[in-house]
């Protein structure tokens, strides 16, 4: 793998040179299309202060004791908590949760009701009450019809390396039909949004690890700081984030809720159920990711090349997209032979802070942004358009009368840097915790499969995948950061009575629709719903989705909110460009 290399002169330019890989997101949450730029400034490795939370008032401690009796309709939890989601083991008397008040963050925040906001520490391993605090950033967003139910709604974000907090107005509209008689939860999980030590990689440029420029040096820069703080990596993973959950609902008096887990957060989901699940009365799995599943997986990488057929299918299917664009079938074909030919020198412009990169486009860089915007949840809606566009600019590259190569250039077209790295993109990328998502990527998925068995299996399906450019900064961090693996019992189906309601998009190419289903199968009373034209993250594109997952919520069944178009329609694509 090239490492990313950079320069600039005095207008801020930079040219990187990077390999085409991709960040190994087990999934970013809501899609990469749905996320918005609300971050807290400055990560900090540093501990806090041990003997009070940070800039919190009126603590309360909480100690986390075993799991209350399990009614008979409810599978027994495990003993609590189980850290790293290994070997069962019940935590000492003395691991404590202290709960204290926190100033709401300034900035746009939620309609409705002034939120709470709160900080909670917890000890970085729950079997070592000694172990180093953490604090994790809480935000309530009360009922908006009056006295809330009993039961709130907590979510539990994606990526992993997404905060709630990233995206407030976003996570509160998503879930705003359940707001109507219920408190919302938003927690960033340890590590993530404006919790502390944060995991963010602030030295490591996003296009770095996005485009497959990571090393292990990047990967020992970003983390080592917090080893050398005091802290382990391993306690930074779904297990514990778990165990800090049960002890956040203990510390806000809150006896069973309501869990909506997106992506990424269907993992946190299942580890949850093991520790707490007496005291979760429903789920809403929002395109989730299972426990056992990698982006390197055959299942995933043929979904992919599904989805482009899909596309192509739907298009023609279209009277208007199958007019504007004739050509598209061989689309693909086409782009991959010319890029791997030559790549194609295109500007990009951070949408914020305006800084401008150089980047050599190559056919595997240009093969992930597709299979991303193909299925996150409606971006394949502009996508034959902008694949067209992207097809007629490359072939117009005119070879010299006399042979030879064309001249070089740098492209600057608005169109192609949108199908490249629209704004959302470089939004979810400036506020992932990109040092959690190697965390739980090294200790939880790459120890689970052969990486190279997975490329050779999939090397049938170029040129709609390329699987040697998928995950190779894991392949980079993982060796240097030695982390200690799960244990196998992380990868095993949760069997649970808990009311679930599973949403999974036909498009989606982030995680495998099958993957759902089979959760679907260890959870006794689940109902599956599909959406025809959406793809990774239902919720944050449906109406109907929303409307039936908080009917769900209500009622615990899904009764006819199922029956909309959403469900059944394929996408109404763009036939021109946005």
């Amino acid at each position: 793998m090239a490492s990313g290399g950079t320069s600039g002169g005095a207008s801020g330019r930079r040219r990187i040179a990077v390999a085409g890989g991709v960040l190994a997101l087990c999934a970013l949450a809501g899609g990469l299309l749905g996320y918005g730029i609300d971050r807290f400034a400055g990560p900090s490795a540093t501990p806090p202060p041990a003997q009070s939370p940070t800039a919190m008032q009126a603590p309360v401690t909480v100690a986390v004791a075993p799991p209350a009796p399990v009614p008979a309709s409810q599978p027994t939890p495990q003993p609590v908590p189980q850290p790293a989601s290994g070997p069962v083991a019940t935590a000492p008397a003395a691991a404590h949760a202290v709960l204290a008040d926190l100033p709401c963050p300034d900035g746009p925040l939620p309609a409705g009701p002034a939120p709470r906001c709160h900080g909670l520490r917890v000890p970085s391993d729950w079997l070592r009450p000694d172990s180093l605090p953490l604090d994790l950033f809480v935000m309530v967003l009360p009922a908006l019809g009056g006295a809330p139910a009993a039961d709130p709604v907590v979510l539990l974000s994606g990526g992993p390396g997404q905060g709630a907090s990233d995206d407030l107005r976003g996570s509160a509209a998503i879930l705003a039909p359940m707001r109507d008689a219920r408190d919302l939860i938003l927690v960033d999980q340890r590590g993530t949004g404006r919790s502390r030590p944060s995991l963010r990689c602030p030295a490591l440029d996003p296009l770095r690890y996005w485009f497959g420029g990571v090393t292990a040096g990047d990967a020992a820069a970003c983390l080592d700081p917090l080893r050398r703080a005091g802290y382990r990596l391993e306690d930074f993973d779904s297990g514990q984030s778990a165990a800090d959950l049960r002890a956040l609902r203990g510390a806000l008096g809150v006896e069973r809720w309501n869990v909506v887990a997106t992506s990424y957060g269907g993992v946190l989901a299942q580890a949850l159920l093991r520790v707490d699940g007496a005291a979760v009365r429903s789920l809403v799995l929002n395109s989730p990711a299972a426990a056992d599943a990698t982006w390197l997986d055959l299942d995933r990488l043929t979904a992919i090349r599904q989805a482009h057929r899909r596309m192509v299918e739907d298009c023609a299917a279209q009277p208007d997209c199958a007019r504007a664009f004739p050509r598209l079938g061989q689309a693909v074909e086409r782009l991959s032979a010319a890029l791997e030919r030559r790549p194609l020198a295109l500007r990009l412009r951070h949408p914020v802070t305006g800084r401008e990169t150089d980047l050599s486009l190559t056919w595997p860089m240009v093969a992930t942004v597709l299979a991303l915007r193909l299925g996150s949840a409606d971006g394949m809606v502009p996508l034959p358009a902008l694949l067209d566009h992207l097809d007629r600019a490359v072939a117009a590259r005119r070879m010299p009368a006399g042979g030879g190569e064309p001249p070089a250039g740098i492209v600057d077209d608005p169109a192609i840097v949108s199908l490249v790295m629209p704004p959302s993109f470089w939004r979810a990328l400036d506020s992932l915790a990109y040092g959690l998502n190697l965390t739980v990527g090294c200790r939880e998925n790459r120890p689970h499969i052969d990486a190279a068995a997975a490329r050779l299996a999939a090397a049938g399906l170029r040129p709609y995948v390329v699987a040697e450019a998928v995950e190779t900064d894991y392949d980079a961090a993982c060796p240097a950061l030695n982390l200690t693996p799960v244990e196998p019992s992380f990868y095993r189906p949760v069997p649970s009575d808990v009311p679930a309601l599973i949403l999974t998009g036909a498009y989606d190419t982030l995680t495998a629709p099958a993957r759902a289903e089979a959760m679907g199968r260890s959870l006794g009373r689940a109902t599956l719903m599909s959406f025809r034209g959406i793809g990774h993250d239902v919720l944050g594109v449906s109406a109907c989705g929303r409307t039936l997952a908080a009917g769900f919520v209500e009622t615990l069944s899904t009764g006819d909110a199922g029956n909309c178009l959403d469900r059944l329609l394929p996408p109404a694509f763009a036939t021109r460009l946005p």
